[in-house]
């Protein structure tokens, strides 16, 4: 499920202008301006309420690039992009508090205007928020910036430390049909989320039957790992309209997900009512949901193991269910059957929004 997805509108105006490498852009006179405007949106619905980006990160870094018939331009080289509040139209690149321009840190090159070449055969743009001194984003040209076919951006994704991993966005990418138009910019954390339920094959079972020893471990003897270096590689040249993304564990993790989620633990006249017998209503219980380090090129099969009412029961997850993309929400449940027996019912995967639980609540539409 998409961890929170943020997103960056970029207006631009006409006609060209780029970093070109050991060149110097030249703003064109009379033309609209590229500006910014930030959103926090979710994708994987036909529309959602908006939580402007501010609220999370006054500031971004942006690349641009552009295609002729046979090159790749610089349009925007990792360049700062500042919220300033009440600043909307103070200037021409700046239509919603979004400033890029002259935003460069100490010693850093000049940040100018930018206008969209209509001539272009093509435009890419994609983004990073939530960097920090600690956990910045590296950059790298491939094979070199002489010659760039595709941009590297690398940093480490911590699921013990959320706030401190930045979002990376999705490849913005256009031949034509959206020039000039809002170019939007979708960032999600490079993180994904993990959970497991117990159903009952008859619901009236739960308050008599007692789940423990429970535990959803890799079926290698390996751990779940929690940390990592993510890779997100942008194409430059050629058709890829979509980024790739990878990580590399640098941490040995977790042995396996032991707590169930549920949604409450309460009591009604005086009975309490949970979803199975003497389960656990301390409020670190509920609603248990693993953050963990994507596992974008798969891993092995899971085993859950749980004793029903004191009797070990085992059942397989096959490998083919524990891919975990960044912005995921995996959902695993498992069926207690009248027999005692336990089997895998079913496993969802969903995008939705990343909020973050040390900010302020914030709500998020969906319809």
């Amino acid at each position: 499920m998409a961890l929170m997805m943020v997103t960056a509108l970029m207006w631009c105006g006409c006609q060209s202008g780029g970093d070109e490498p050991g060149g110097n852009p030249t703003p064109l006179p009379n033309e609209k301006a590229i500006a910014f405007s930030g959103d926090l949106t979710e994708k994987s619905v036909s529309r959602a309420g908006d939580v402007g980006l501010e609220t999370y990160y006054k500031r971004f870094k942006v690349w641009g690039f552009k295609n002729d018939a046979s090159s790749v331009h610089i349009v925007m080289n990792g360049y700062t992009v500042n919220w300033i509040n009440n600043s909307a139209n103070t200037t021409a690149s700046n239509s919603s508090n979004w400033e890029y321009v002259n935003q460069q840190g100490l010693g850093g090159m000049e940040q100018s205007i930018k206008y969209w070449d209509f001539s272009a055969k093509a435009y890419r743009f994609f983004g990073v928020a939530g960097a920090s001194e600690t956990n910045s984003s590296s950059g790298a040209y491939k094979p070199s910036e002489a010659n760039p076919e595709r941009y590297e951006v690398t940093y480490v994704a911590d699921a013990y430390n959320e706030s401190t991993t930045p979002y990376y966005s999705h490849l913005w990418f256009s031949d034509g049909d959206d020039y000039g138009k809002p170019v939007q910019l979708e960032f999600i954390k490079p993180l994904s989320r993990v959970r497991f339920i117990f159903t009952f094959e008859d619901p009236n079972d739960a308050r008599e039957t007692e789940l423990t020893g429970k535990a959803f471990t890799p079926g290698d003897g390996g751990t779940i790992k929690m940390k990592g270096r993510v890779t997100v590689t942008y194409p430059l040249t050629g058709s890829s309209e979509k980024e790739s993304f990878a990580a590399t564990a640098e941490a040995e993790g977790i042995t396996g997900f032991t707590q169930d989620y549920y949604a409450s633990v309460s009591e009604e006249g005086g009975i309490v009512v949970s979803p199975y017998l003497h389960a656990d209503g301390a409020t670190s219980a509920l609603s248990k949901i693993y953050t963990v380090l994507p596992t974008p090129s798969g891993q092995s099969n899971y085993t859950m193991t749980v004793s029903v009412n004191g009797d070990p029961k085992t059942t397989i997850v096959p490998a083919q269910y524990m891919t975990w993309l960044p912005g995921y929400l995996y959902t695993y449940i498992f069926k207690i059957h009248i027999d005692g027996s336990v089997t895998i019912d079913n496993v969802q995967s969903a995008f939705k929004p990343w909020i973050e639980h040390e900010k302020d609540d914030h709500t998020v539409y969906n319809w």
